[in-house]
């Protein structure tokens, strides 16, 4: 099954989509998230800049940029699934089916290009990264997040080994998944210089992501009204939490080790 149609025939796995197209890059509820937010609010766009978010699902963080600055952006995507709802309830986000590796913009038309969750389903993944610093303005930054081809002795890791499928859900295949200094090197070479390198979730904190996601979807599904209440829980647990369990898991970011890795550089001017 190809990426496309496997998201074409699923959800965008984005909770609270309605209550968080609104919040300025405030609020979250994994800690892999709030790692996110800190890159997004580093990038310091005016009301008149465009992003492009490549993969964007139903563009949730588009509308929360336009939140926090008025900026505005294009969720462009192949699954169809997220780009109606992009149409149909985005705030700030235009919906353009497209390819990531021939992206249909002329060079330098973004203030800043994102990438969440979606290399590690390109199989040519270094030419998306390529496309994405093309069409980044000179100065312009480019937040990618990507599922880590270093993810050794992580607790996702150890599940396969004991057998838990931990790829079906998320159309993971772990040799597609990127190398952080590959994912660095390629940026360079395409005339982007790297400033932030973040390894995500490793241990401790992928489980309590991991839980924190199950209770999310639950709610958005079957109990919606308690959505803000959540946030506000979720939001206060993440931040209170993200410093003592992100320091058990020094040992493997000592080793770059981790489920996911998180990349800010900024095209050359």
């Amino acid at each position: 099954m190809s990426a496309r149609t496997f998201f074409d025939e699923r959800p965008p796995n984005a909770p609270f989509a309605d209550v968080l197209r609104r919040d300025p890059l405030a609020r979250a509820y994994r800690i892999r998230d709030l790692a996110w937010l800190r890159a997004l609010r580093e990038l310091q766009l005016g009301a008149d800049d465009r992003v492009l978010d490549v993969g964007g699902a139903n563009g949730v963080l588009l509308d929360r940029l336009h939140a926090r600055w008025g900026a505005r952006g294009v969720c462009a995507d192949l699954a169809m699934r997220g780009l109606r709802e992009v149409g149909a309830r985005a705030i700030a986000a235009r919906p353009v089916c497209a390819n990531a590796l021939r992206l249909p913009f002329a060079d330098a038309a973004f203030a800043a290009a994102l990438s969440f969750e979606t290399l590690e389903h390109i199989p040519e993944w270094p030419r998306a990264v390529a496309e994405l610093v093309r069409v980044t303005r000179p100065g312009g930054r480019i937040v990618i997040s990507a599922v880590s081809a270093r993810w050794r002795y992580t607790w996702d890791w150890w599940l396969t080994r004991i057998g838990v499928d931990v790829f079906s859900r998320a159309d993971h295949d772990p040799l597609l998944f990127v190398d952080p200094d590959e994912l660095a090197g390629v940026l360079e070479r395409a005339g982007a210089r790297v400033i932030e390198r973040h390894y995500l979730n490793a241990f401790a904190t992928l489980i309590f992501d991991e839980i924190m996601s199950v209770l999310a979807i639950g709610i958005d599904r079957w109990g919606r009204p308690l959505a803000s209440g959540f946030l506000r829980v979720a939001d206060a647990l993440v931040r209170a939490l993200s410093g003592p369990l992100g320091a058990t898991e020094s040992p493997w970011r000592a080793r770059r080790r981790s489920n996911s890795v998180l990349v800010v550089a900024e095209r050359e001017r």
